[in-house]
């Protein structure tokens, strides 16, 4: 993969040949890769990852490796190529399908959910899509009701999914509370099947990651033969074992997707600068509502800027993408191992390219 010239190439064509500096920049450019493989070896050497990694400042890659295996019965082994399901990465996706919704005029972002879903309960009229967007909505969580775990086993619509948790009482008024809520992300799946009258699955792939230049990103399904697919595995105290089974109808909307690091680059950049959505609601995405919280992102801040990012977790998966607006660093780490690692090699990978 090819990187952007370091700032070190750059001052050193100041004093020698162009042709000495070409000799020397694929010695800096491996140093920087080792700085970022050290991050992430340690992990694969304890097997606590698997998956693959990308780390890169606006459109230059400047780190990519894959490591482990894609299957472990088979021994093949994941590449770049490789595709992994990730998660609540997918509700970002979601957020944005909304939000060209109301960039188009064909939806309100403070209006009720009531507004395009009439059959749902009337406890939810001061329910509105903002709510559901910034899990402030007060909707149980349906991937924590008893029963989920056998719910998950077969195909399901948002309607029927709708139907576990739209009888109980809210867990607070709307707007005045924060919860996270695999719920709400439902229900904006099937406001969106409501209003366009066609599945969400296939809105989200006509009108958002075609657009996008999104080749390697989908809904998943077990029925559909994939390329480079990784299959999902958790550890257990023996070692790793297949991770149990998700029909991924069901996380529709919260959790449903699969790519490639590569894609989530690309999705990435072009969603922050506002080639996906316009920027005045990108700016809408990436604002706080509550609990560090906008639409379908986590926002902090370090001491260079704001970061955009988040977590995914599915059976046998886990992921994790975040963009450091500064530098317009984006980092990608998917795993086919159930583990916590995602997040800290997201963490100190960043740290890195921010040195």
């Amino acid at each position: 993969m090819g990187g952007a010239p370091s700032v070190g190439i750059m001052a050193l064509s100041m004093r020698f040949p162009v042709w000495f500096c070409a000799l020397l920049a694929p010695v800096l450019l491996a140093q920087g890769s080792a700085q970022f493989d050290a991050v992430v070896q340690p992990y694969a050497d304890r097997k606590e990852f698997m998956g693959a990694v990308l780390v890169a400042k606006g459109d230059s890659t400047v780190f990519a490796k894959a490591y482990g295996f894609a299957n472990l019965e088979w021994d093949v082994p994941n590449t770049m190529d490789t595709r992994f399901r990730i998660g609540s990465l997918s509700k970002q996706f979601t957020a944005v399908a909304i939000l060209l919704l109301a960039q188009q005029g064909r939806l309100d972002l403070n209006a009720s959910v009531t507004q395009y879903l009439p059959d749902v309960p009337a406890a939810w009229k001061q329910v509105t899509i903002h709510h559901l967007l910034s899990h402030t909505a007060g909707i149980p969580n349906v991937t924590a009701l008893p029963g989920f775990a056998t719910r998950r086993l077969a195909p399901s619509q948002p309607g029927d999914l709708i139907r576990l948790f739209r009888d109980l009482p809210l867990e607070f008024a709307p707007g005045s509370d924060w919860r996270y809520s695999n719920s709400g992300y439902i229900v904006l799946a099937h406001v969106v099947d409501k209003i366009t009258g066609q599945p969400f699955v296939d809105f989200l792939r006509e009108q958002i990651l075609k657009p996008a230049g999104l080749k390697d990103t989908d809904s998943d399904s077990h029925r559909m033969l994939l390329r480079h697919r990784a299959s999902g595995y958790t550890p257990f105290q023996q070692g790793a074992g297949n991770a149990d089974y998700t029909d991924m109808t069901v996380p529709i909307g919260g959790g449903s997707l699969y790519s490639t690091a590569a894609d989530l680059h690309r999705w990435t950049l072009r969603l922050h600068r506002g080639q996906v959505i316009g920027r005045e609601w990108v700016q809408r995405m990436t604002t706080p509502v509550a609990h560090d919280y906008g639409y379908g992102l986590a926002i902090r801040n370090d001491k260079l800027g704001s970061i955009y990012e988040h977590g995914g977790s599915i059976n046998g998966f886990n992921a994790f993408l975040a963009y450091r607006a500064a530098g317009q660093i984006v980092v990608v780490v998917l795993a086919n191992l159930n583990t916590r690692a995602v997040g800290p090699i997201a963490q100190r990978l960043g740290d890195v390219a921010e040195q």
